[in-house]
């Protein structure tokens, strides 16, 4: 079962191709089931972008976050749950979303 809502646009494409990593993980995580219930979601919730991490957090509570040292707009956006892809989106475009 595919996670994608529809097929990547060329523009989100051309963002994936700069990153060879992420696309790797996209391609990884676009046959992968999706999370059935709130039990199989995990400890720790981590949210990056082309730049690496931008916030996570840990069991609920601990909050971390990345360092910045500039103000860029982020080309895409990257939920992991406990390392694994569970959403990724470019812009207003859901590519990955494995959430329920």
């Amino acid at each position: 079962m595919s996670n994608t809502t529809q097929s990547i646009s060329s523009e989100s494409m051309e963002i994936l191709e700069q990153y060879p990593q992420w696309r790797q993980i996209v391609t990884d995580a676009l046959d992968k089931p999706r999370k059935r219930d709130r039990n199989e979601l995990g400890y720790a919730l981590e949210i990056f972008d082309q730049v690496g991490l931008l916030i996570g957090v840990l069991f609920g509570e601990t909050v971390y976050f990345g360092k910045r040292s500039y103000n860029r707009k982020s080309e895409f956006i990257a939920w992991l749950i406990d390392g694994e892809l569970v959403v990724f989106a470019i812009g207003k475009e859901i590519i990955i979303n494995r959430i329920f």
